[in-house]
C-alpha cells in the first residue's frame, strides 16, 4: 500500500499522475488501456491466460532449464503469461532482466531461474534482503581482515571492519602470507614456456609509468571476461572463442542524498516505479543497523536514494546494446546527468513538496562500463551439441592458470564470486 507507479508525458500525462497501491487496486486509475492492464495483472499474479501451467526448473542443468536456455526471456514471458511483446518491452524491460543488465529481448529465459536453482533454500522471507551499509564491499572488508588481520584495527567483526579505517601499509608487508599491492594494474599473464610443462607463470603489472614482473606458481584470473581475454597472452583459441560469447553491459548507479524523505511520506509512498526517463525505481532502503547507525528512522531522517540506470535498447543485438550503452554512459557529463535527475525528480515528487535545490544534499554517480554479464540463449548449457562458453573456461585450468569471476556462473551474485573462486583454487592445488 505504500508503493506507487508514476506515469508521465510518455503516457500523455502533463503533469504526471501517481497511482497508489497499483497492484492492490488492480491498476485502477492508471492511464493504460484495459488490454494492457489485463496483461500486466496476469503477469503480476502469475496467470497464464488459460494455458497449461509451465513447470519450473528444479536443479541447474535439468531438461526444463535447458529448454529455457534455448529461448529468450521475452519469448518465455510472452508464452507463460500470454502477454504481448510491446507490454514486455514497455513495462518489464529492463526490470525483468535487471539482474543481468539488459532486457528480456536478448537474455536467456533461464536467467529468470538461475539464482534460485544455483542457491536453493537461501533467503529469509521475513527478514527480506539485507545489505551492508557500504554494499558488497562489506564482504570484501571482512575477507581482507581475515587474510590480513592488521588491515583493520580491532576484532574481526562486522562493526569493527565497517567503522575502522583501512591500514594501507599493512596490506603489502613483506613476510606475510597474503599481500595486496595497490595501484598495480596487471597487463600481461603468460606461462614461462609451453603451458603444459611451464614451471611458472610470469605476471607483468604497471605502477605509474614503470613495468614490473613476478613469477607465480599458479594464477587465478578473477577479473571479468572483458579484461581476462586481453591479459592472458597465451590463451588457447578455444578459450578465446568462448570469451567471445560473453557479453557485458553498463550500469550507472546514482546515489542521491536527500536531507529527508518527507516528500515521499506526504505522497504516501516509501518506494515507487516509473516507465520513462532515467532509471526505473527507487525505495527507502532497509539497512542493517551496524556500528553507530541509528535504528530509529523516519521521514525526517536523511537518506540516500539509489537509482540504477540500465541501457537496454530492445530490438538491437545483445553486443550492440552493450556497446551503445557504454558510449552513452561515458559520453554524458556529470552536469548533464545531474540536470536530468533534478528535473525528473522535481516533476515526479512535486505533489509531496519536493524542491531539488533545497532537498538534495548531493549526488554521486558510479559508472560501471561492464557491470553485468548478459547471458544470451545457449550461454548456460550450449547450443547444437557444443559446450557452453562458461564451461570451456571453468571445466579445467589452462596450464597453471585458472579462471574465476561471477560471469562464469552466468549470474552476478557475491555467492557465485565465492563459489567460482573456490573452484578455481581447487583446480590449481598441487601444481
Amino acid at each position: 500500500p505504500n508503493y506507487g507507479f508514476y506515469f508521465g508525458p510518455q503516457f500523455g500525462q502533463r503533469p504526471g499522475v501517481w497511482v497508489m497501491d497499483p497492484w492492490g487496486k488492480n491498476l485502477a486509475g492508471a492511464p493504460l488501456s484495459d488490454a494492457v492492464k489485463t496483461e500486466l495483472l496476469r503477469w503480476r499474479n502469475g496467470g497464464n491466460g488459460g494455458q497449461p501451467p509451465q513447470p519450473r526448473p528444479q536443479i541447474e542443468g535439468d531438461a526444463i532449464s535447458r529448454q529455457l536456455d534455448s529461448i529468450t526471456l521475452e519469448e518465455h514471458l510472452m508464452a507463460r503469461h500470454q502477454i504481448s511483446r510491446d507490454t514486455v518491452r514497455t513495462f518489464l524491460s529492463p526490470v525483468e532482466g535487471g539482474g543481468y543488465g539488459l532486457g528480456p529481448d536478448v537474455l536467456s529465459a533461464y536467467c529468470n531461474y538461475a539464482i534460485e536453482t544455483q542457491f536453493p533454500g537461501d533467503g529469509d522471507e521475513k527478514l527480506g534482503d539485507q545489505m551492508f551499509p557500504d554494499g558488497n564491499s562489506g564482504f570484501a572488508r571482512l575477507m581482507v581482515k581475515t587474510l590480513i588481520p592488521a588491515a583493520f584495527p580491532g576484532p574481526c567483526t562486522v562493526d569493527a571492519v565497517w567503522q575502522n579505517r583501512v591500514q594501507f601499509p599493512a596490506l603489502d608487508s613483506a613476510g606475510q602470507a597474503t599481500r595486496i599491492r595497490l595501484n598495480a594494474t596487471v597487463v600481461r599473464v603468460a606461462h614461462a614456456g609451453d603451458p603444459a610443462h611451464a614451471p611458472h607463470v610470469i605476471v607483468t603489472y604497471v605502477i605509474g609509468n614503470r613495468l614490473f614482473s613476478v613469477k607465480a606458481r599458479a594464477v587465478v584470473m578473477a577479473g571479468g571476461s572483458w579484461t581476462t581475454k586481453h591479459i592472458v597472452a597465451d590463451l588457447p583459441e578455444s578459450h578465446r572463442a568462448a570469451y567471445g560469447q560473453f557479453y557485458r553491459s553498463p550500469c550507472l548507479m546514482a546515489n542521491i542524498a536527500v536531507r529527508n524523505w518527507r516528500f515521499l511520506y506526504k505522497i504516501g509512498i516509501s518506494g515507487c516505479r516509473w516507465f520513462e526517463g532515467l532509471g526505473n525505481y527507487l525505495s527507502v532502503r532497509k539497512q542493517a543497523t551496524v556500528g553507530s547507525i541509528n535504528p530509529t528512522f523516519g521521514p525526517d531522517s536523511p537518506t540516500a536514494l539509489t537509482i540504477k540506470v540500465l541501457f537496454s535498447q530492445p530490438g538491437l543485438p545483445v553486443g550492440e546494446q552493450g556497446s551503445r550503452g557504454r558510449v552513452q554512459l561515458v559520453g554524458t557529463s556529470f552536469a548533464q546527468y545531474e540536470r536530468v535527475f533534478r528535473e525528473q525528480l522535481g516533476d515526479m515528487f512535486a505533489p509531496g513538496g519536493f524542491d531539488p535545490r533545497r532537498d538534495i544534499a548531493g549526488i554521486i554517480l558510479n559508472r560501471w562500463g561492464h557491470a553485468y554479464v548478459n547471458p544470451q540463449p545457449g550461454f548456460f548449457f550450449g547450443t547444437d551439441g557444443q559446450p557452453a562458453p562458461r564451461d570451456v573456461l571453468r571445466n579445467r585450468a589452462h596450464g597453471r592458470i585458472a579462471f574465476a569471476n561471477t560471469d562464469l556462473a552466468g549470474a552476478m551474485d557475491h555467492r557465485n564470486s565465492i563459489r567460482e573462486a573456490e573452484r578455481a583454487v581447487d583446480q590449481l592445488i598441487g601444481l
